[in-house]
């Protein structure tokens, strides 16, 4: 902001000019300053009305006129949470594209599990970095024994890589899951106690008669759909119910007084998580997590009906029948079309048909080589269904676009159909990992697998197995001391060998390291990889075989003697 001389400043000058100058630069940093508090020149305003810039927002428009969408909590759009945890389930469980958007991202995210690899901060805890490297392989040794048994599930029923795969089954079909810690020490033949007792979504519910986003009586905290959170929406605890929530014949829907206990989140005591609350958070203020189908349920039972629709159509298209007419014979029965058994069938006088062969003298049945009779006066007007459909495949597949669109899962890797060229398939798949599996990977590990590695780690300091000096007294140097990353399987190779030449270029120019490749291309350990292999060179040297890597990331070595005998 430009200043100027006013008449004391000229006056000051002509006496001093030493202090005039100071005068006025006091004033012009004194006006700088206010100008850069004072706010904007323009004071804000002007009344909001109309329709506003964006047809999306206007009602007099004609594409827009039947759209009724209102504003809601995220807890209000999750109003018909059952309804949707059951519909998405069934989809699961009978519908081949519901089935594939389900279990394509848990076996490309989970695959045979993610492998905890400790990284103790060394110069936190006082450790040099080759002790705790050391360190570092024992845990991650012990670590991966103990998941790979069945000490993790309290219900002895799986891994604890097998866990990981259930957590995120039960977040992409009901929403959310609830991992209970237990301390299963009356379990014969367990060499760790600390165990996880998996709740799915459907058993978390408020105590009766609460209602939904209000504050419990008896402590004040609001509590939604079973969980109960601080004033900053945090959880604090939740509420399961004691019996199976099964259906009309009890649980869920024959509620009573007390049927439900409550668990906090964290123990008082120790500090661990008892429950640890899994679910994809979408919207600030969300307590409970909504099904990953939730927003395609509509669609897919649609192509569902579609498709068997046309199975229906093609398999009658394949029937082979011959009808002959015969003086005497009785009428062709009437369809049953109130009938909803799987059973393809027409039934005369209202009778069902009951499988047993019995009264097939009343039902005619659409098989192959069937010979029908019907009287000579009657007419038989076949219509044929023209199957197969050319115009399904194209319609299915831009509903299968949707589907990945909304799921974000390429339609290549929900299909498993990689017709394309090289340079389309590989971008799905680099897509589909940079947009999900490697996002996802971060999530599945921060909320669940680094749960369990520290409260696994905090046994062991218990029991004395690991000396980890203010582990158990000072928060700083306990993240310190657990500290882990969690590696997961690596991607699919289409062409290992054009891959292979990127992937030289990438280390030499040091884009990507020796170890990040290792972890990319099969989730290994690089250093690991370096000993072994060092191992197997010398081998190879000592029994004087040619060196297999001679044209590959390594020279070749011939043993001492040869190289003696050839000069």
């Amino acid at each position: 902001m430009h200043v100027r001389q006013n008449f004391f400043d000229r006056m000051v000058a002509a006496v001093s000019p030493e202090r005039g100058a100071r005068r006025f630069a006091a004033r012009a940093a004194l006006t700088a300053a206010t100008s850069m508090t004072a706010g904007l020149p323009i004071s804000p305003g002007g009344q909001v009305t109309g329709q506003g810039g964006y047809y999306g927002g206007q009602s007099d428009r004609r594409q827009t006129r039947g759209w009724a969408a209102k504003l809601r909590t995220p807890n209000q759009d999750a109003a018909k949470r059952d309804t949707l945890i059951a519909r998405s389930r069934h989809a699961a469980m009978n519908i081949p594209l519901g089935t594939a958007a389900v279990e394509r991202p848990i076996d490309f995210t989970v695959g045979s599990g993610l492998m905890a690899i400790p990284e103790i901060d060394g110069a936190a805890v006082g450790l040099s970095d080759e002790d705790a490297a050391a360190l570092n392989r024992q845990i991650a040794k012990d670590y991966d024994d103990y998941m790979s048994s069945t000490d993790p599930d309290a219900e002895r029923g799986t891994t604890g890589y097998g866990l990981q795969e259930i957590v995120m089954r039960g977040v992409l079909e009901s929403g959310d899951i609830v991992p209970l810690r237990c301390w299963a020490d009356d379990q014969l033949g367990r060499t760790h106690f600390t165990a996880w007792k998996l709740v799915e979504a459907d058993w978390i519910v408020s105590p009766l008669g609460h209602v939904e986003g209000k504050p419990l009586n008896s402590t004040g905290n609001v509590c939604t759909d079973g969980v109960e959170v601080d004033g900053y929406n945090a959880p604090v605890a939740v509420h399961v119910l004691k019996k199976a929530p099964d259906g009309a014949f009890g649980g869920r829907y024959a509620r009573t007084a007390g049927d439900t206990v409550r668990i906090p989140i964290w123990g008082e005591k120790s500090g661990l998580p008892s429950a640890v609350l899994i679910m994809s958070k979408r919207r600030g203020g969300q307590t409970r997590g909504i099904p990953v189908l939730a927003p395609v349920l509509e669609i897919l039972r649609q192509v569902s009906d579609l498709t068997d629709a046309e199975l229906f159509a093609a398999v009658m298209t394949a029937m082979l029948a011959i009808v002959y007419k015969s003086p005497g014979a009785g009428s062709m029965p009437e369809a049953d079309y109130g009938a909803e058994s799987e059973e393809a069938r027409m039934v005369s006088g209202g009778g069902a048909y009951t499988g047993d062969g019995s009264d097939r003298g009343g039902n005619i049945r659409m098989e192959a080589g069937s010979v029908l009779e019907i009287d000579s006066e009657s007419e038989v007007d076949v219509k044929s269904p023209g199957r197969p459909n050319p115009a399904f495949d194209p319609f299915f597949l831009g509903m299968v676009r949707q589907l990945s669109a909304a799921t974000k899962v390429p339609y290549e890797i929900l299909l498993l159909h990689f017709t394309a060229s090289y340079s389309a398939s590989r971008g799905a798949l680099e897509v589909f990992y940079l947009t999900y599996v490697m996002p996802k990977r971060e999530w599945l590990s921060s909320m669940w697998c680094q749960v369990g590695y520290s409260c696994w780690l905090h046994e062991q300091v218990v029991r004395g197995v690991y000396k980890m000096p203010g582990f158990l007294t000072n928060a700083t140097r306990r993240v310190a001391w657990s500290r882990a990353r969690h590696r997961g399987d690596g991607k699919i190779t289409l062409d290992p060998a054009r891959e292979a030449k990127a992937l030289e270029v990438y280390e030499a120019h040091a884009w990507s390291t020796g170890a990040q490749i290792t972890a990319g291309l099969n989730g290994g350990d690089y250093d690991s990889n370096v000993t072994v292999r060092a191992s197997e060179h010398k081998r190879f040297v000592d029994g004087g075989l040619p060196i297999p890597n001679a044209k590959g990331g390594g020279n070749e070595t011939a043993p001492s003697d040869q190289k003696e005998e050839q000069e």
